[in-house]
């Protein structure tokens, strides 16, 4: 492909905020994001193997989401201790890119959600992608996203307000 610094400037400006709410959205975790956000980059483009057979946010994003789900699979990861003062900290700190997100109801609880159920409704809500799309991108079958699907809803609408609820149940 022969990326210049140029092109992944440009590429970086237009894509980053995306894929580092996309990262946020996994790990819970704004500096972990932003890490794993920066490998991507660095790693597209270093191997530049990318053939413009689709979209190229598509391509980014499921090359961020495989970073994510790497690391939340990390031996370093499942044994990190946290502290009361380290929780404390995460829940106070609010970061400009996603306060919007987390004003809501609807984003609190969806960053609630396990990491299987969570991937379901943030493509289909926030990436507006329909069921069929989704178990592609996840490699997952159809029949599985919905049942998925299913039951984030059941979650959600037992953490959400009934005026939140009504938002989500409407396909």
């Amino acid at each position: 492909m022969g990326l210049d610094s140029a092109e992944l400037e440009e590429m970086i400006d237009t894509y980053s905020d995306h894929l580092l709410k996309m990262a946020y959205f996994y790990l819970r975790d704004r500096e972990m994001a932003k890490d794993i956000v920066q490998d991507v980059f660095l790693s597209f483009y270093d191997k530049a193997s990318y053939k413009e057979q689709g979209k190229l946010r598509a391509y980014l994003t499921k090359m961020t989401i495989n970073r994510c789900k790497d690391h939340l699979r990390s031996w370093s990861f499942r044994h990190l201790q946290f502290n009361k003062n380290r929780i404390e900290f995460i829940h106070n700190e609010r970061d400009p890119l996603i306060l919007q997100e987390e004003k809501s109801q609807i984003a609190i609880a969806v960053l609630k959600l396990p990491v299987k159920y969570r991937e379901i409704i943030i493509f289909y809500y926030y990436e507006e992608y329909n069921m069929r799309e989704i178990a592609q991108f996840l490699n997952l079958s159809e029949n599985t996203v919905k049942t998925r699907m299913i039951k984030a809803r059941k979650l959600l609408k037992n953490e959400l307000p009934s005026d939140h609820w009504e938002v989500l149940s409407i396909e």
